[in-house]
């Protein structure tokens, strides 16, 4: 049974009995310091704070969140800000792959730090033989949109590059590696953005596509208005082109292939859920995932305000998870709380929606024979190369 199965279990297993479970997603912002304004951030006041910035959390204060978390963790997203302005983030992947037996890392990533990045990937990889990291480029389409959205000319060639050298990283020394494609979907790149899936399936080839529904707050608030049926169309096509081997778009190790096969189902629910304007699910934010700001407040989502802040709980995250704070968040969570933000509502709640997770181990299951049709294929055309 692979890791992520187990977790599932173990978290039903506690739901059965009424006992709090720890979370299975973690999604930690390490930093608010960015070089990056782009258009669509959510994060802008955040990352003009100055004061804040004292407040960093440091490496042994996240040691001791993954020191006190409960249990072991699935999935950590490391984001930001910009995480790779962080010359410690490699001692932060490795407290929890040490402490909680970390199954999956993404780090997000704008591209740009080449100094930072591909030592500090490599360290990863070393320090941690058993982990699948996944960097998370956020590119926003061809030059033009991107560069418009990023707001610096010269980043979108800057950001490829980083994809191709990583990419070469896996391919020369670090099989469990994989580059992935994070793309917003929004007012600045709508009329593209089927251009930019072609250029991703054809030519730069990730070893997952993924998309993102922007959300509010944005710091231009025209990037929120766009065509929503070209996100749903989007969706269709990611979805149908893996499902038939048109599209490699899954995750490295045993259970690479059932994360990715929740990002895709995901696609079609949150289209849902912006379309009829209702939950499509029950949301475990704040039970099954959390999200921990740069400054030490926790939360149970982006969406909402900050519940606690571990500085005041000695950076003991199991007993702020346990506190009446928290507790009256749940609550809140449960009394019908709905929103289209993938990371903390959809990842961490769709496998534990038992409905959702039936269509999603079928969709697993149609991946796996994909991923075999695509390796046959690849095999016959080097074969007859020969």
């Amino acid at each position: 049974m692979d890791f992520a199965t187990k977790e599932i279990f173990k978290r039903y297993a506690s739901m059965v009995v009424g006992r709090q479970m720890s979370p299975v997603f973690l999604n930690i912002l390490v930093t608010s310091v960015c070089d990056m304004r782009c258009t669509h951030c959510f994060f802008t006041d955040e990352l003009d704070d100055r004061p804040r910035k004292k407040l960093q959390m440091k490496a042994d204060e996240i040691a001791r969140i993954s020191e006190t978390l409960g249990g072991n963790l699935g999935v950590l997203v490391l984001a930001g800000g910009e995480p790779f302005t962080r010359k410690d983030l490699p001692e932060i992947v490795r407290a929890f792959y040490e402490n909680n037996k970390l199954d999956s890392v993404y780090l997000m990533s704008n591209g740009q730090i080449h100094p930072r990045i591909f030592p500090d990937v490599a360290r990863i990889m070393d320090e941690c033989p058993k982990l699948n990291v996944s960097v998370a480029l956020g590119i926003d389409g061809l030059k033009d949109a991107h560069e418009k959205i990023r707001r610096k000319e010269g980043r979108w060639f800057k950001a490829i590059h980083t994809a191709r050298t990583l990419q070469e990283m896996k391919k020369e020394q670090y099989p469990q590696l994989d580059i992935q494609t994070c793309t917003c979907v929004m007012h600045s790149n709508e009329d593209t953005i089927f251009e930019w899936y072609d250029y991703l399936k054809y030519d730069l080839k990730p070893d997952k596509v993924n998309i993102n529904y922007i959300r509010p707050p944005s710091a231009d608030p025209k990037e929120l208005e766009f065509d929503h049926k070209r996100y749903q169309e989007l969706s269709h096509m990611i979805l149908e082109d893996t499902k038939n081997a048109a599209l490699k778009n899954n995750y490295g190790g045993d259970s690479g292939m059932f994360k990715a096969a929740v990002d895709i189902y995901m696609h079609d629910i949150i289209a849902k859920t912006k379309e009829e304007n209702k939950a499509q699910l029950k949301c475990y934010a704040g039970s099954a995932g959390a999200v921990i700001y740069d400054n030490g407040a926790l939360s149970s989502c982006e969406n909402k305000t900050d519940v606690l802040n571990l500085r005041d709980f000695d950076w003991d995250f199991t007993k702020a998870w346990h506190s009446d704070a928290m507790k009256k968040r749940r609550v809140e969570v449960a009394d019908g709380c709905h929103c289209t933000h993938e990371s903390n509502c959809f990842y961490p709640s769709l496998p534990l929606n038992p409905g959702h997770l039936l269509k999603i181990k079928g969709l697993e299951r149609d991946m796996r024979k994909a991923a075999e049709k695509m390796k046959f294929e690849a095999a016959k055309e080097v074969a007859m190369k020969v």
